[in-house]
């Protein structure tokens, strides 16, 4: 049978990052003709807050970095892909025969001797599609499940990463993309401080949810306030 790995299983590599912070925060500087806020080289984060608050982000747009995903879903990556303002390469099920990559599952699911059950009489369908139908692997692949593992690598600007951050930190989110950003976040901290150590969802921003009857049952929990923008 095919592996089967949880969400906790996923991997962020990062691939490369083009110009650094420092670099573009000096270009900010003198854009806004603040000079003031560069100290001897170094930015001042003074700065990184206020083009933060005031919304004035296009300088983050030219902050680049690339990431290595792996192991995680397919249902992961339709989610990921709605972020539009990002570039993205993923594993094709199209090309590739997929009966070698594993499942990625709920950690509660893992486990459970019906759901291996599904997924290994999915697999032998596949299999038995391409193998002994000989059907083209672009058409065997509409039986494959949503819980088929997926590398994907993803290049990513800070200013789109202020707003990935912002939805996906929601604890309204399913559990695979709210542990990704989770972990994604940490990687960002250590890459660019002085602005992702501001980011995250509106509960945290603002004091308050804004999805309004939409707001995540353990926000209710945690009794922070609900309201509109």
């Amino acid at each position: 049978m095919n592996k089967i790995l949880s969400y906790e299983d996923m991997e962020i590599n990062v691939i490369q990052s083009t110009l650094s912070p420092d670099h573009i925060i000096k270009v900010a500087c003198a854009i806004t003709q603040k000079q003031d806020l560069w100290d001897d080289g170094i930015p001042n984060p003074k700065l990184i807050k206020y083009l933060f608050t005031a919304n004035h982000t296009s300088p983050f747009e030219h902050c680049y970095i690339t990431f290595l995903i792996k192991n995680v879903s397919r249902s992961f990556l339709a989610q990921i892909t709605r972020h539009r303002m990002g570039s993205f390469t993923a594993a094709s099920q199209h090309y590739q025969k997929y009966d070698s990559y594993p499942d990625i599952l709920d950690p509660q699911m893992v486990n459970m001797k019906t759901v291996r059950t599904f997924l290994s009489d999915v697999n032998s369908m596949y299999d038995y599609l391409t193998s002994l139908l000989l059907l083209p692997k672009e058409e065997a692949r509409q039986v494959l499940s949503n819980s088929k593992a997926v590398n994907i690598l993803w290049t990513v600007n800070a200013r789109s990463l202020i707003n990935f951050f912002n939805q996906r930190l929601c604890k309204r989110n399913v559990q695979e993309m709210h542990m990704f950003a989770t972990k994604l976040k940490e990687i960002c901290i250590n890459w660019f401080p002085d602005l992702f150590v501001l980011v995250g969802p509106d509960c945290e921003t603002l004091g308050g949810c804004t999805q309004g009857k939409m707001k995540a049952e353990v926000c209710r929990n945690e009794n922070i306030p609900n309201f509109k923008r």
